[in-house]
């Protein structure tokens, strides 16, 4: 898990650029969040166990909508995932685009929240989404198939 993004994604330096590229879209999107634990794995050896660098399991605990507005800000969203699961160490988020001027209803955001959870769980290509660390900072996810 390295700091840098993919080559098939835009180019984001941070949180905030995620946020300034939704907000420059044709029409009022929404910001989708799954909050990612990361239980990272262990080796057995002879002189005990030892943490794999960069290798564990990443497990969804939250999934959330939020409204991509000017006033929207990585603290906000911190604070609150933090109340409700404080555990967390990634967010993996995607936009999802309104039509005809108007942002999507958070109903309709659910199947989507439900697929990028069931992403995770499956250990699917993680490639559509991006991961920011709790400082906002860009990370690379890559499942062990890839």
């Amino acid at each position: 898990m390295e700091p840098s993004m993919s080559n098939t994604s835009p180019i984001l330096d941070s949180f905030d650029d995620l946020i300034a590229m939704a907000l420059a879209e044709p029409h009022p999107c929404r910001l989708l969040t799954v909050l990612v634990k990361a239980d990272i794995a262990y080796r057995r050896r002879a002189a005990g166990t030892e943490a794999m660098i960069d290798e564990g399991c990443l497990v969804p605990v939250m999934a959330r909508d939020w409204a991509v507005t000017q006033s929207l800000t990585l603290a906000d969203i911190v604070t609150t995932a933090d109340e409700a699961a404080g555990d967390w160490r990634f967010m993996m988020t995607a936009i999802l685009p309104g039509m005809h001027g108007t942002a999507p209803l958070s109903s309709e955001c659910e199947p989507h929240l439900d697929r990028m959870a069931q992403a995770l769980m499956i250990g699917a290509s993680l490639d559509g989404f991006v991961f920011f660390d709790r400082e906002g900072q860009p990370v690379q996810i890559a499942n062990a198939s890839s």
